[in-house]
């Protein structure tokens, strides 16, 4: 028995997928334990430890911190959380067995080989990084950190605090960044071209403060209305006189949507690119799940320059002359692949066209967050449709571009009166409350099926509902929860795609808005990076549903199965779970295609492959006991045996959507406990993702990745 092992890092977090090489379910198995040796990035030794899951095999069961591996995971994916940027990380994938919970040990023989040495970094290749930052907040690290405060904790006052350590964990490595870049500039003399959409950070003002003339900046009014027509009154004349600051106050129907930054050195030449959908505020840094992306090319950084004289020659208006320059797109060669840049608005939508060719060209899959994309448009309209209308076509059976294998995943955060809002003013508790409203956040499962609602409830302080399982009540805020705007098709194929930007990726943001939109092909470390964050996210809110639909459910879910049989449905040839898990591994239709090698000073290759036993298969570990040999059981009546099996645990939020109607309602009431599973458990705050195969066609394939790849066989 060998293990197949990947790991992606996307400087945030590690996500791993393994698979067992034969796709056969291991005897005896109760899950799995990941066993991560971690060097941190301040010195000091190397930390082994094995990371586990959150529940046991009962409700009484407690985690033993001498053998946390007997709280094993039994699923084919998780996310480390507990790594940081510059920490050097190796991971193994160790089954754990047993003839029952009580006599459990670790099958080294049959683990992974570990993955080479990995260093957590948001850097995707030579010129081009990604940044991330923690803003679902309806999560259990976020629940423990303001009850550590103490009563009467509000999150929102302790967001806006520099310095405040829940504020810092939530920006993760978006705010430092921002940071970072605006100081290396004020450093080195240069200046930067800034357009924003708000502004209200406590630490981001005072940073472009201390840039003076230099910093040339175009503040929107944000999101404005009747009442208050400017957002941004008040910071504006705050940076009156003390910055190069220069008004775009858009009218009604309109929005001066950008989020980029320009850094030039102190000959005013560009150097690099900030874009990406966080608006600089509290909110936008702490609160909202947003993302960033920086991209180091004198080229792409003059034209982003370009465009911003040409908002400053618009003033507050909307000429022609604007839309006709963003009706073409420049492109730029960076790190061995392409970037085709777009500004809106545009004349007819022409950003639009150029996306929906990419889409309707995905092979493997198709992952995506979007935020307030816009209505549906007519099936006779498809030049108006938004990017989801394109994405959602795919999996529709008698369209041109159908596709019924094609992997879709995403969460759409659509914005709702009353209910969601970017603007300064609260969402309305009624409107939140009020059952007829609709969910703000859907999930998507592909586009056969209706998305997944996810209830106001499981988005606010008591989403998840007092203690489900040990899973302590969660918090949300009630604004806007997932404000990145992103596309990413086939990553692990021949032309991976990353389209972000702050373009909300509807006709009306194409044809209205001042927005942009990156598109970035061929860079697979970054298509890799984005991936995971999506994925992260995805999961998050299907856990948050599926215990808020059945919180109250004593049949559904309790625990961890005390038998192999949880593996079954996973490793189903054909099934649902197994095609995710192989999409995750890169066994897709146009995977195995050689990769052609980064050009120099291109995309850094971070990839490796081992093999042989590992060196604990020859000396076990002294922590791990020997199985204890079970006593024997009486056998019981065929009854009594099902009603003592625990329910196994499932990694969907509901019933696997692509199974016919009947049986999806059968699978959460009527069927044997053992084939329930419950959806994934979020681990604390951060993850990445490592691998191991084999073959040599997936080792050139991986030439191009920032992967940890390795061979594994019988050894750990």
């Amino acid at each position: 028995m060998t293990i197949e092992l990947k790991v992606y890092d996307n400087g945030d977090h590690t996500c791993l997928v393994w698979l067992p090489t034969s796709a056969q379910a291991i005897p005896n198995c109760r899950g799995f334990t990941i066993h991560r040796t971690l060097k941190p990035a301040a010195e000091g030794a190397a930390q082994d430890t094995y990371l586990h899951g959150f529940v046991g095999f009962s409700d009484d069961d407690k985690l033993d911190p001498n053998a946390t591996w007997k709280h094993p995971l039994q699923r084919y994916m998780w996310w480390d959380y507990l790594v940081s940027p510059g920490d050097e990380v190796q991971y193994s994938i160790v089954p754990v067995v047993g003839p029952d919970k009580d006599h459990l040990t670790l099958s080294l023989a049959d683990a992974s080989a570990q993955t080479p040495p990995m260093i957590i970094t948001g850097q995707a290749s030579a010129h081009i990084s990604a940044y991330f930052n923690k803003g679902i907040v309806s999560a259990q690290w976020v629940s423990r950190a303001l009850a550590s405060v103490g009563k009467g904790a509000k999150l929102d006052a302790l967001i806006a605090q520099t310095g405040n350590s829940l504020r810092n964990a939530l920006s993760g490595l978006l705010r430092p960044q921002l940071l970072t870049m605006l100081d290396d500039v004020k450093k080195n003399g240069g200046e930067i071209y800034a357009a924003l959409y708000e502004l209200n950070d406590p630490e981001l003002i005072p940073a472009l403060v201390a840039l003076g003339q230099k910093c040339h900046l175009i503040l929107a009014n944000g999101a404005f209305n009747s009442k208050k027509p400017d957002e941004n009154s008040a910071v504006r004349a705050q940076l009156h006189g003390k910055v190069d600051l220069h008004d775009r106050l858009v009218s009604n129907g309109h929005f001066a949507h950008n989020k980029f930054v320009v850094a030039c050195d102190s000959s005013g030449k560009p150097q690099r690119v900030l874009s990406g959908s966080t608006n600089w505020t509290k909110t936008g840094l702490c609160t909202q799940a947003n993302n960033g992306i920086i991209v180091e090319d004198p080229d792409l950084g003059a034209h982003f320059i370009d465009q911003w004289n040409l908002l400053k020659a618009a003033g507050n208006a909307y000429p022609a002359s604007l839309m006709q320059a963003n009706a073409t797109s420049k492109a730029f060669n960076v790190d061995g692949g392409s970037i085709t840049q777009w500004f809106a608005p545009t004349d007819k939508g022409e950003d639009l066209d150029y996306a929906r060719k990419l889409i309707n060209g995905a092979q493997e899959g198709i992952l995506f967050l979007f935020f307030n994309p816009g209505a549906f448009e007519p099936d006779d309209e498809p030049e108006r449709w938004t990017l989801l209308q394109n994405i959602l076509a795919r999996h529709q059976q008698g369209s041109s571009n159908y596709d019924a294998d094609l992997y879709i995943h995403g969460v759409v955060n659509q914005e709702i009166p009353g209910l969601t809002t970017e603007g300064p003013e609260k969402p309305s508790k009624h409107a939140a409350a009020d059952p007829t409203n609709p969910s703000p956040v859907k999930l998507y499962d592909g586009g056969k099926t209706a998305p997944i609602p996810v209830p106001y409830e499981s988005m606010v302080p008591k989403a998840i509902k007092d203690v489900f399982h040990a899973w302590a009540s969660e918090v949300m805020n009630q604004g806007v929860h997932v404000h990145s705007k992103v596309i990413v098709i086939d990553p692990f194929g021949r032309n991976p795609v990353v389209i972000t930007g702050s373009h909300n990726l509807g006709y009306k943001a194409s044809t209205k808005n001042d927005d942009n939109m990156m598109i970035v092909e061929d860079n697979a470390p970054l298509a890799a990076s984005y991936a995971a964050n999506i994925i992260a996210i995805y999961q998050t809110y299907r856990w948050n549903t599926y215990v808020d639909a059945h919180a109250k459910d004593p049949v559904v879910w309790h625990g961890l199965v005390d038998n192999a049989t949880w593996q079954d449905s996973y490793l189903k040839p054909g099934g649902p779970d197994l095609t995710e898990i192989k999409f995750w591994l890169g066994e897709g239709p146009s995977a195995g295609a050689p990769v052609a090698a980064p050009t120099p000073g291109g995309t850094e290759v971070r990839a490796a492959t081992a093999s042989g036993p590992s060196q604990s298969a020859k000396k076990p570990s002294r922590s791990v006991p020997a199985a204890k040999k079970a006593p024997a059981k009486k056998a019981k009546p065929k009854a009594a045996r099902r009603s003592a099996k625990p329910t196994a645990s499932r990694r969907k939020a509901a019933p696997a959507k692509r199974t016919p109607a009947k049986s999806r309602r059968a699978a959460v009431k009527k069927a044997p406990a053992k084939t329930r599973r419950a959806p994934a458990k979020k681990a604390p705050p951060k993850s990445r993702i490592a691998r191991t195969k084999s073959t040599r066609a997936a080792a050139t394939r991986r030439a191009s990745r920032k992967i940890a790849s390795r061979t594994p066989r019988r050894g750990r």
